[in-house]
């Protein structure tokens, strides 16, 4: 058994520590040996703790930082390390992924998005008493010189934010890239500021996942901060755009069970290069929570999608994976006992999250808010 991350990859997490992969789960130890000040991105691969790794990868037993593949590989899902299988097949033995988050400030609050990820949920969740704002380990990267003896090596480039269209040091670094590097740059973005004009100028391959849940007033709430006519104009120009390759991401939660339907039928015309499907994993965003008696009406929508998709011109691979994460969803839905105490935390939280933001989710999601009533 091997991980192809483990020599090819390089995540620099939002608290600066240096890891092969995003699902990578280091104890303290590790961060304090791996953050960025203390280490040299150059060799970094070759350094005592990552053979170490992979000298126990390759003895069949896993090691605890990997316990997020080892659970989906048991569970038969597709993990991070299956896809490094394939998606480093192509390269030399010099080249790498890096995958950087330069900021946090994002002008979206998205329900399942978590406050590391977003200055704007960090701010709900501590006025919703959630959390206190200030035990988010967030440190913002500002200069990016120290990349420099490894920018002939990066073969792609991941940028996550915040949203990077928006957040200053992600623009401040999305300058530095221009005048750096020719990488692959797969950039994660909620679609509302794309500068366009930037990307034409990026000397190298564009790729933009938009993350996209809903459509219209329930894209409006569940990614809240969406003006979805702004979003679906900048997904139609990426579409189109001899630069760009447009991939798309689908969290899958609570909010939108019923509400995928609508995304697929806005993409089955012309299915983007990829399309993923993300789980949250929080149980009480999970298909669990949703009561019995309103299951059905979910599944009817997502069985006529499933038509949609075998109807479409997609791509094979595409194919299957759409039809696979929308069965095994429908699959949890048939099966799957209702989790009340599941379901409380979720109405809890709607409440909070409701309060602060000062909206109310019947106004954009009559489905779900009609779930919250039993």
């Amino acid at each position: 058994m091997n991980c192809k991350f483990l020599d090819h990859g390089l995540a620099i997490g939002y608290d600066s520590v240096v890891k092969p992969c995003c699902a990578w789960t280091g104890d303290q130890t590790w961060k304090k040996q791996n953050h960025l000040s203390q280490v040299s991105l150059d060799t970094w691969h070759q350094t005592n703790s990552v053979i170490a790794i992979k000298n126990q990868l390759s003895q069949g037993d896993w090691p605890k930082e990997c316990t997020v593949c080892e659970q989906a590989e048991f569970e038969n899902r597709g993990s991070i390390r299956g896809d490094g299988a394939s998606a480093y097949d192509n390269y030399n033995s010099n080249d790498i992924t890096l995958e950087i988050r330069p900021g946090s400030v994002c002008n979206f609050a998205c329900q399942t998005c978590w406050p590391e990820a977003s200055s704007r949920v960090a701010q709900y969740y501590h006025q919703a008493g959630i959390m206190d704002i200030k035990s988010i380990n967030s440190n913002v990267i500002k200069q990016f010189d120290f990349l420099e003896p490894i920018a002939h090596r990066i073969r792609d480039l991941i940028i996550l934010g915040g949203e990077p269209f928006y957040d200053k040091d992600c623009l401040r670094f999305l300058k530095w890239a221009t005048h750096n590097l020719t990488a692959r740059l797969i950039m994660f973005t909620n679609g509302s500021a794309v500068d366009w004009e930037w990307v034409d100028s990026y000397p190298g391959k564009i790729v933009l996942v938009f993350s996209i849940d809903a459509v219209g007033r329930a894209a409006e709430y569940i990614r809240f901060g969406t003006d979805w006519a702004v979003v679906e104009q900048n997904l139609q120009k990426a579409r189109t755009h001899p630069k760009v390759e447009l991939r798309v991401n689908i969290t899958m939660s609570a909010y939108n069970f019923h509400y995928v339907n609508d995304v697929i039928d806005l993409l089955t015309p012309d299915w983007p290069a990829v399309v993923s499907f993300g789980i949250p994993d929080e149980l009480h965003f999970r298909e669990s929570i949703i009561p019995i008696k309103h299951r059905d009406k979910i599944i009817e929508k997502l069985q006529k999608s499933l038509e949609n998709i075998q109807q479409a011109a997609i791509e094979s691979g595409q194919k299957s994976h759409a039809t696979n994460a929308l069965t095994s969803l429908i699959g949890n839905l048939q099966t799957q006992s209702w989790n009340q105490e599941s379901f409380a935390k979720f109405q809890n939280f709607v409440m909070n999250m409701d309060r602060v933001k000062k909206i109310q989710i019947g106004d954009y999601c009559s489905d779900v808010a009609d779930m919250l009533v039993e």
